[in-house]
């Protein structure tokens, strides 16, 4: 069953306010691990930045498999093809 247009835009627009958020709170987990007066507040901050840096990552890979994409390398004959 196809999504309608408006589902598939409001689905856009909240992966780029999650997307947007989790930036947010890595950058405060930046913030924590630099005010930080012992390690276990340091390493806490540095673990929030790694684990919103990945989540960013997760949903740019999620779109692009909803989008269809596909990894494209030295091997991918398709991409190399130059038949019309």
């Amino acid at each position: 069953m196809t999504s309608r247009p408006e589902e598939q835009t409001v689905n856009h627009i909240g992966r780029w306010v999650t997307s947007g958020i989790a930036g947010v709170i890595g950058i405060l987990g930046l913030f924590v691990a630099s005010r930080a007066t012992d390690d276990t507040f340091y390493a806490m901050g540095l673990i929030v930045f790694v684990i919103a840096v990945a989540f960013i990552f997760y949903s740019i890979r999620r779109a692009f498999d909803e989008a269809g994409a596909r990894p494209r390398g030295p091997g991918d004959t398709a991409a190399h093809s130059h038949s019309p």
